[in-house]
């Protein structure tokens, strides 16, 4: 991917990297919480998001100054469009991580929950999908970016399991307690970080290739 960012880019590389690598942070964290129970660490993950969305409007700022000075065309404005809707991506991931540290927060209040269901394991995947995205970003891996896609359907797999998990199939009538529906939540949640990673390989893909692939079946 470096030699997409010449040098006027460094800058808007280097945070975009830096927004992921925050993101990621967030959401291993977050899971950490979840599994421990440790509301400490739900809290950090809460103070983090304010430094993700500061970068973003300073990505919006290199692309604006960079369209401004420079007057770009073909390639770049592709490069553009994809580092703008990646650093989006990126804030939305972080947003969710800092969501499901509220929702945490609120289960602890009634007490832990003994049966997670596949949320963990729904996690795990999230940050692996995640990771791969970025590094696809920041190697140019054609390859990794297109494997977020694949796994992303084992994270939507998940989503389905933990809801039918608690509520069962459609028509069924189930009752189920405060604390699992926060659990729902945060599975949805998760859910949303695997589409925004998967949005980022799109992007990468895009860039590497000229390839759009949004919206394919």
């Amino acid at each position: 991917m470096q030699r997409f960012f010449h040098d006027e880019l460094r800058q808007l590389r280097d945070d975009l990297i830096l927004m992921g690598e925050r993101s990621i942070d967030m959401t291993r964290l977050v899971m950490q919480a979840l599994e421990t129970g440790d509301d400490k660490l739900a809290l950090q993950v809460r103070g983090m998001d304010d430094a993700v969305d500061d970068l973003e409007k300073q990505v919006d700022r290199e692309i604006m100054r960079y369209l401004t000075l420079f007057g770009p065309m073909g390639s770049d404005v592709r490069l553009l469009l994809a580092a703008r809707d990646i650093g989006h991506d990126l804030e939305r991931i972080a947003d969710e991580a800092s969501v499901i540290a509220k929702r945490i927060l609120v289960i602890s209040q009634r007490g832990p929950l003994k049966n997670l269901l596949h949320v963990p394991e729904e996690g795990r995947i999230a940050i692996e999908v995640l990771r791969l995205a970025l590094d696809g970003f920041v190697e140019g891996d054609l390859a990794k970016a297109k494997l977020v896609i694949t796994r992303d359907a084992e994270i939507d797999l998940l989503n389905r399991k933990n809801y039918e998990a608690l509520f069962g199939h459609s028509g069924d009538t189930v009752k189920v307690s405060a604390s699992n529906v926060e659990l729902i939540f945060i599975s949805k949640a998760l859910e949303r970080i695997g589409d925004h990673s998967k949005n980022i390989s799109e992007q990468v893909i895009f860039i590497l290739s000229g390839e759009d692939i949004r919206h394919a079946r």
